[in-house]
């Protein structure tokens, strides 16, 4: 319970001011959600992940937890149902640092031993219409080096797929989020618990009668682009990086590029020709290939 604002009480015969309340409720558990849809609704199966890692760099860190829950969603784009969860852990084969043993409450004999088996991984994402992750562009890299391949699964960012400020929340981490729906997160930063927290977010109805699911998977069935600045002259990089332009370094890489949805496409385009003074090399981004690490696509 949250105390919004406080008044003071009135002393006498005259009733004290109510006070202004937002109650938190905990996420729902697994048991509390169905594990099939109504019979007779037509779903989609989305895989729900999250990964705790020894790290942020992909190239240097590896998974440490893995949790992925199939969720059913119905044409309105909510959650009828969490069909499974699975949860593993994985030996890194080196003690964990001492901030991530804080972060994640996980220890060195905790994981010792401990693998996923990657093919088991990749069978559960194939079988799949989609996947979501709340910071997709972190999840999916580390995702897909822990298997060792590319599933070519379309996949949806809860962080950065939806208009949060235009939805009327202020915009930060999952946690945050989920306050502002009226929930929060018993615990947080095991694998298990952020991928309920992400399905309880995710089912949340927004003022305008849709939920958070249904603008995720809309972004993912909408067209992106891969704008990549090739070619653009050395001396324009702090202008690509104020644009949120990033560096893809590597033997096939070395250049700016930028996820440009439908909405921006014209503004971004008009941005790049008026200020690098060329067109951008301009590359077709289905769902099935965004949030990869950019060492894993080779450029246009």
């Amino acid at each position: 319970m949250k105390n919004s604002e406080q008044r003071p009480e009135v002393s006498g015969s005259v009733e004290a001011c109510p006070v202004d309340r937002r109650i938190l409720r905990p996420v729902r558990g697994r048991n509390d959600w169905p594990r099939t849809a109504p019979e007779g609704d037509a779903v989609r199966r989305i895989a729900v992940i999250d990964c705790e890692t020894t790290g942020l760099a992909v190239e240097r860190h590896q998974i440490i937890e893995l949790c992925m829950a199939i969720v059913q969603v119905n044409d309105d784009g909510r959650i009828v149902a969490v069909e499974s969860v699975r949860r593993g852990l994985v030996d890194p084969g080196h003690p964990l640092s001492e901030e991530i043993a804080e972060l994640t409450g996980l220890t060195d004999q905790d994981l010792a031993g401990r693998s996923i088996d990657g093919d088991q991984v990749a069978e559960m994402l194939a079988s799949c219409d989609g996947a979501v992750a709340f910071h997709a562009d972190f999840d999916r890299p580390h995702v897909e080096k822990l298997i060792g391949r590319h599933v070519p699964v379309p996949w949806g960012c809860a962080m950065a797929d939806v208009r949060w400020r235009k939805l009327g929340f202020e915009s930060g981490p999952q946690g945050y989020l989920l306050n502002q729906t009226g929930y929060y997160m018993p615990a947080a930063h095991r694998a298990k618990d952020d991928v309920l927290a992400l399905i309880q977010l995710l089912d949340h109805v927004c003022a305008d009668g849709e939920p958070v699911m249904a603008k995720t998977l809309a972004a993912m069935d909408a067209p992106a682009w891969r704008f990549q600045a090739r070619g653009a002259p050395y001396g324009y990089k702090d202008d690509l990086r104020e644009q949120r332009y990033r560096w893809a370094w590597g033997r096939l890489h070395n250049l700016w590029y930028k996820h440009v949805r439908q909405s921006s496409y014209q503004d971004e385009l008009a941005w790049y020709v008026r200020t690098i003074g060329q067109q951008p090399v301009i590359a077709p981004l289905p769902a099935s290939e965004r949030y990869r690490f950019h060492t894993s696509w080779t450029p246009a």
